[in-house]
């Protein structure tokens, strides 16, 4: 991570100030250290660069290291199976196995290998006209946030696909974001191997319960990182907390009276970010004044199950055909 994040981190439990002990730093980014919160005395380390700061008091879902767990077991019991996956030409599997082939291949550290499995997958498992849409976002959002020149912060930036794409057409510094250290782990090397580490910051944290203070980001993005944040809470009241500037969202939006989908984003604690009208209402509650920009609506289809790894799914969501509306969220502190 880099120092100047330091004027900026406190506590995420209590919002206490930190105390830093850098052990490892080089430039102007530290390595290896412990920040321990004077009020709380809570313990937060920095290794390899990622600075963790996870709470113990929120439930957390980390589905990346679940996947990534199981293929690994999955293939320890069954080594035919993984010699199916990766053993055969990728244009001969489906689009989920062919998805599922990129993330032994991220596992294992071969990138390039990963990126050509998703590329591929993705045109298969998205019409052309979500692709279109989708990336029609991706551009509205770094268009926005292309009028400033300081640091942006990204929420659940996952694999890094927004995250690359502002860091190539960008000059900002992005401090990327999860709650997954072991998504962290994959994003540093991938972005190294790729040049793109110089400008980039690692932390793990919860955005239920961030480590900023008050005011101290002019700069707050997301890509679809809404849509999947399970029983947000206060969510939207940390986010206004912690934002001086603009959050710039993209989001996609489930129509209200589609009961089946519903059913399932119900059960995993998701109605309040996925519904229209319900999320800007709750923008509206927590003090955002919000605008939605560049919608467009798409007609999007489960996506269809493995073939090598049979029954496996890409996305929980949607779990039968339905109309996506795709917009930018323009967010700023009222």
């Amino acid at each position: 991570m880099q120092k100047y994040l330091v004027e900026i981190l406190e506590c995420p439990k209590c919002h206490g100030k930190l105390d830093w002990n850098i052990t490892e730093q080089s430039h102007e980014r530290i390595e290896l250290a412990e920040a321990c919160c004077q009020d709380c005395s809570s313990t937060y380390p920095v290794r390899d660069g990622i600075g963790v700061f996870l709470t113990t008091d929120l439930k957390r879902n980390d589905l990346w290291e679940q996947v990534d767990n199981g293929l690994e077991q999955f293939f320890k019991q069954n080594p035919e199976l993984e010699k199916r996956l990766m053993n055969v030409p990728l244009d001969t599997l489906g689009p989920v196995d062919q998805h599922y082939r990129g993330r032994v291949h991220l596992s294992r550290g071969e990138t390039e290998a990963a990126q050509v499995a998703f590329d591929i997958a993705n045109k298969r498992l998205y019409s052309e006209d979500a692709i279109q849409c989708m990336d029609s976002q991706m551009n509205y959002l770094i268009k926005e946030v292309s009028k400033s020149d300081s640091p942006i912060v990204d929420l659940a930036s996952g694999a890094c696909g927004l995250v690359s794409k502002m860091l190539k057409d960008l000059p900002n510094s992005i401090v990327v974001t999860d709650f997954s250290p072991s998504v962290l782990v994959k994003n540093r090397k991938r972005l190294m191997e790729q040049g793109l580490y110089d400008r980039v910051s690692l932390l793990a944290f919860d955005a239920r319960q961030t480590p900023f203070a008050n005011d101290s980001i002019s700069l707050l993005t997301t890509h679809a990182g809404l849509n999947n944040i399970q029983n947000p809470g206060n969510l939207l009241e940390e986010l206004h907390r912690i934002v001086k500037g603009k959050f710039i969202a993209v989001s996609s939006f489930y129509p209200e009276d589609d009961k089946e989908n519903g059913v399932v984003i119900e059960e995993a604690g998701l109605a309040e970010l996925c519904y229209r009208d319900k999320l800007l209402e709750h923008f509206h509650n927590t003090g955002w004044a919000v605008e939605v920009k560049n919608s467009c609506s798409i007609k999007t289809n489960p996506a269809p199950p493995g073939v090598v790894l049979e029954g496996a799914r890409v996305d929980g969501l949607p779990v039968q055909s339905t109309y996506l509306e795709w917009c930018v969220l323009l967010g700023t502190n009222a």
